[in-house]
C-alpha cells in the first residue's frame, strides 16, 4: 500500500539523486542528470507538481515530475524542446505498475482542488508498451478522466548481437560491404571522445555547431537555437560524465571536426544517440553514417544490450534499426464539466484535421487507447 502525495516542493527531491534515480529503471532520460538541468535552465515561469509515492515506512517508492504553467495545464518536466523520450511514471519494476495506477487515481480525484488542481495533462514521450503508463491512464480514466493518445511518430532500437560480425550478418550484401567500408574509414580518421568538463565544453560546441550550420543551411532554426537550451544541454552532459554515462565523441579530418554525436548510456545498458551534428562542406566523406558506425561499434566495445536511435522516422535510423516504437503524446482530461467541453470542441478539430489530411491523401495521424499501449514492437526488415 502506498500513499500518494503532491509536492511543489522539486528541490528536496531533486538533491536526493541516489533515491530518484534509484526510480528511473535505467533510462536516463529520467534520472537528475537530464531532468535536474532541464528544470535549472528552462523551468523559469513554471510550478514544479510532482506526484509522490511513499511506503508505511516513509521511503521513496515513486515520481511522476510535472509542472504548471498556467491555463489548468499539467506537463512533464523535461517536455517541449528537449524531445525527451521514454517518458513514464518513476518507480522499481516491482512496484511501476501499481504505483502508477495509484497515481492516476489520485491525479483525478485531485483535478478539482484548490491546491492541486488541474484541467488537462499533457504528456509527450510515451512509449507503446510502456505498462506503467498503460496502468497511469487507467487509473485517470477510473477517476473519471477522458483519455486520448496520439502519434507522429516512432523510436528505433537495435539489440546487440553477440559481436560486431554477427552484427553485420543481419544485414544485406550490400550494406554489410558499405558498413565494413565505413569501419574501416573510422580507422583513419581522429576520435576524440570527452573525458573532462572542459572537453564537453569543447566538443559538444562542435557537435551544436555543425548541427546549427546543417539546419540553418536547409531555412530551420535548428536545436540549438535557444541560449537556454544550449545551458541545459551542457549542464546535463557535465552531470552525466561526472557519473560515467556519456559518450560524447567528435570524428576528425586532418585536425577539423567533421562529425560528432551526443550519447547517454544508461544503467539499463543501452546506449542512446541524443543529438549529431556533422559538417556539410565533408558531405562527401558521409560524416553522418561514420557516426552511426561508430555508435554501434562503441554498443560492442562496450557491451551494452543495445543502442536507440531515439525519436524521428529518418531514414537512416529505419536502416541500422531491427525495431521500431510509436511514440505517443497522451492527453488527459479532468472529470469536470468545463474541461470536457473544452475537450469536445477540441476532439471536433482533431477530427477535421483527420478528415483533411484523408482528403489530401496524407496518412493520418495513428490514435489509440493509452490504456491498452502494451503492444508488441514493429519488427523493422533491412
Amino acid at each position: 500500500m502506498f500513499t500518494i502525495d503532491t509536492t511543489h516542493d522539486i528541490a528536496s527531491l531533486l538533491n536526493d539523486k541516489d533515491a530518484w534515480n534509484r526510480l528511473s529503471r535505467g533510462v536516463p532520460f529520467r534520472e537528475t542528470s537530464w531532468l535536474g538541468p532541464w528544470w535549472e535552465s528552462l523551468g523559469e515561469g513554471k510550478t514544479a507538481h510532482v506526484v509522490v509515492a511513499r511506503d508505511e515506512a516513509g521511503n521513496l517508492r515513486g515520481l511522476l515530475p510535472l509542472y504548471h504553467v498556467g491555463g489548468g495545464v499539467l506537463s512533464m518536466i523535461g517536455d517541449g524542446e528537449a524531445c525527451t523520450d521514454h517518458v513514464s511514471v518513476l518507480a522499481s519494476e516491482a512496484d511501476a505498475v501499481e504505483v502508477a495506477r495509484a497515481m492516476g487515481l489520485h491525479l483525478a480525484k485531485e483535478a478539482a482542488s484548490s491546491d492541486h488542481g488541474w484541467e488537462v495533462l499533457d504528456i509527450d514521450g510515451v512509449l507503446e508498451g510502456d505498462e506503467p503508463m498503460a496502468a497511469f491512464a487507467s487509473g485517470l480514466k477510473e477517476g473519471g478522466a477522458t483519455l486520448h493518445a496520439q502519434s507522429r511518430m516512432s523510436v528505433w532500437y537495435r539489440p546487440a548481437d553477440a559481436n560486431w560480425d554477427d552484427h553485420l550478418k543481419r544485414h544485406g550484401k550490400t550494406q554489410r560491404r558499405q558498413m565494413r567500408r565505413w569501419s574501416e574509414k573510422l580507422q583513419t580518421l581522429e576520435k576524440v571522445v570527452a573525458q573532462t568538463d572542459a572537453q564537453v565544453d569543447e566538443l559538444l560546441g562542435f557537435v551544436m555547431d555543425m548541427h546549427q550550420r546543417r539546419w540553418v543551411a536547409a531555412g530551420e532554426c535548428g536545436s540549438f537555437a535557444n541560449e537556454d537550451f544550449c545551458k541545459f544541454i551542457f549542464g546535463s552532459a557535465k552531470d552525466f560524465l561526472s557519473r560515467g554515462q556519456l559518450y560524447l565523441a567528435v570524428i576528425k579530418h586532418e585536425g577539423v571536426p567533421i562529425a560528432g554525436e551526443l550519447k547517454m548510456i544508461g544503467n539499463n545498458g543501452v546506449l542512446y544517440s541524443y543529438s549529431a551534428g556533422y559538417d556539410i562542406e565533408y558531405a562527401d566523406m558521409e560524416p553522418g553514417r561514420l557516426m552511426c558506425i561508430d555508435g554501434i561499434m562503441e554498443l560492442y566495445a562496450r557491451g551494452l544490450k543495445g543502442l536507440d536511435f531515439m525519436r524521428g522516422d529518418e531514414m537512416y535510423k529505419s536502416r541500422f534499426a531491427t525495431e521500431s516504437h510509436r511514440l505517443f503524446r497522451v492527453r488527459a482530461v479532468a472529470p469536470t464539466l468545463l474541461p470536457r467541453l473544452r475537450h469536445a470542441a477540441w476532439c471536433t478539430g482533431f477530427e477535421l484535421k483527420q478528415w483533411a489530411r484523408r482528403r489530401s491523401g496524407r496518412p493520418v495521424i495513428v490514435v489509440l487507447d493509452p490504456t491498452a499501449m502494451t503492444v508488441p514492437v514493429i519488427a523493422v526488415t533491412n
